[in-house]
């Protein structure tokens, strides 16, 4: 068991010694691609944080403007109820046959 584990890691240290051997314009390669990525990754991060500056006081502002207009009809709604009359809609109908049960 323990063999097989030293086999292993001395294949991985030929692996990484071999890698470590690479070429100055292969290390150049692999350092632009990583530091483009954390560009991109950066890049997005902001616009991320400038959207969020942006969209979330409008939204805040639109929630409290529904919220506001609600309490507004609660208030209206109960002040109506207590003043005048609202109209209300008359169903005429002529009953023709009431069962006695």
């Amino acid at each position: 068991m323990f063999s097989s584990f030293k086999q292993q890691s001395s294949q991985w240290q030929q692996q990484f010694a071999r890698r470590q051997s690479a070429g100055p314009l292969q290390r150049l390669l692999a350092w632009l691609i990583l530091g483009l990525m954390l560009l991109a990754g950066a890049a997005i991060l902001v616009f991320m944080l400038l959207l969020s500056w942006i969209l979330i006081p409008i939204l805040l502002f639109r929630h409290r403007a529904k919220v506001k207009a609600w309490q507004q009809r609660q208030q209206g709604g109960a002040s109506g109820e207590a003043g005048a009359e609202q109209p209300r809609s008359v169903i005429e109908g002529e009953v023709l046959r009431k069962r006695e049960d």
